[in-house]
């Protein structure tokens, strides 16, 4: 009989310490630290401008945190997805289109339905000099046909996404060319017009900044 009380007193000693362990593992399963991280609800491509149906902020505990995730859906939205991204899984800063576009890709910088048109310019074509990133021009030139020479507005409020190279062995900063971003049903006629032999007679028209409306000037003839 004294051998029965003893065994069932173990077992509830063991059984004790069981439950206590257990009471203790919820206990800090319950403290366990957490960070929000957002998550892909679906397999995004590479090249896939990110959407808000794509994204889903969940807390993980931080020691499954990724140093490069992010924490907040708005510093996502609308950049392009530079490698395909698996459904549920961390999205890394690594893996987006950089939000300063001067440490990314010149073509993470183009929208749709856009292109990347380079123009060599001197003091004449590119206004003294004075054009910098940002800054919106028009394309003019000048054609040569049979019954004389018309003056043309070939595309007009044109974006500089990038200034340069510098002229060889220029230390003033003097750029020999400006890239600008066009729409793509323009570049065949801006492509014309920057390649008229013997010599193109196009030049850059900077435009306000706060000026968007566009003229639509019919060509000039003297």
């Amino acid at each position: 009989m004294k051998k029965l009380i003893v065994i069932a007193l173990f077992v509830s000693i063991i059984t004790g310490i069981a439950v206590f362990q257990f009471a203790t593992s919820l206990e800090k399963g319950s403290r366990l630290k957490t960070q929000p991280v957002v998550l892909a609800t679906q397999t995004i491509p590479k090249g896939t401008i990110i959407q808000k149906e794509m994204l889903k902020t969940s807390e993980v505990p931080i020691e499954a945190v990724h140093q490069l995730s992010i924490g907040n859906q708005d510093d996502i939205l609308g950049r392009i997805s530079k490698e395909t991204i698996e459904a549920n899984e961390q999205i890394l800063t690594s893996r987006l289109s950089d939000i300063n576009q001067e440490n990314d890709n010149l073509s993470y910088s183009i929208e749709p339905n856009y292109r990347a048109v380079t123009i060599l310019v001197d003091e004449e074509k590119g206004v003294g000099g004075y054009l910098t990133k940002g800054d919106r021009v028009d394309l003019v030139t000048v054609l040569l046909t049979k019954d004389g020479a018309t003056s043309q507005l070939v595309v007009e409020n044109l974006e500089i996404i990038k200034i340069g190279p510098l002229a060889s062995g220029d230390k003033g900063g003097t750029y020999t060319s400006v890239t600008v971003s066009a729409p793509a049903a323009d570049v065949t006629r801006m492509n014309y017009a920057l390649a008229i032999d013997p010599q193109p007679r196009y030049r850059l028209v900077l435009r306000s900044p706060v000026d968007n409306d566009t003229l639509g000037q019919a060509p000039f003839s003297p």
